[in-house]
């Protein structure tokens, strides 16, 4: 798969370059980038935290954050123009969250930065607006997540349950939903 001339599989050697859906020119300067990342951007991920932790392809940097906010990125058309500026909000607010970590003001293993990083999820998913978007929204992020991804271990449960349990709105409709019906065929 070819992102922005880029392919994928070059994606570690390249960790400083624009990623899928990144529409503003990334700083060349990795500490730029680590200490106040760009909005509309995936590159905080390679080049700053797995850059600083090396948690390897199934670590949080490459397999959780990267893995979805390019998936955000590259789905992005599913969602209203509301869901959209949700997403950007979203994306911003997760790395942000981690910029001590990746800065180094924080020492920990990969095992804590995926625990502390999906710790940020539910705030940031709710402090964007998840409440307020619609049900054509809420269906987009779960179709693009994906229901298994909801659920799929427990730090990810903890924070579909926290950022759902703030949303009653959101609650009710996953009730009714098919991601009640998906969850049962889990």
């Amino acid at each position: 798969m070819i992102m922005k001339g880029i392919r994928t599989g070059t994606l570690l050697a390249l960790p400083f370059t624009a990623l899928a859906g990144a529409t503003q020119p990334l700083a060349t300067n990795s500490t730029a980038i680590c200490s106040s990342p760009p909005y509309d951007s995936c590159a905080f991920y390679p080049a700053c935290l797995e850059a600083r932790f090396h948690c390897g392809p199934a670590g949080y940097p490459l397999h959780y954050g990267l893995r979805f906010c390019t998936q955000f990125s590259a789905q992005r058309g599913q969602l209203t123009p509301a869901g959209q500026r949700w997403m950007l909000a979203t994306m911003h607010c997760l790395q942000t969250a981690l910029v001590p970590l990746a800065t180094g003001a924080v020492d920990m293993s990969c095992e804590e930065l995926q625990e502390t990083a999906f710790d940020t999820h539910a705030g940031c998913y709710i402090g964007s607006g998840l409440c307020a978007l619609g049900v054509k929204d809420w269906e987009a992020i779960v179709g693009i997540v994906g229901v298994k991804t909801l659920v799929g271990s427990w730090d990810a449960w903890k924070e579909t349950a926290a950022a759902a349990g703030d949303c009653a709105e959101f609650l009710a409709w996953a009730e009714g939903a098919r991601v009640k019906r998906a969850l049962e065929d889990l």
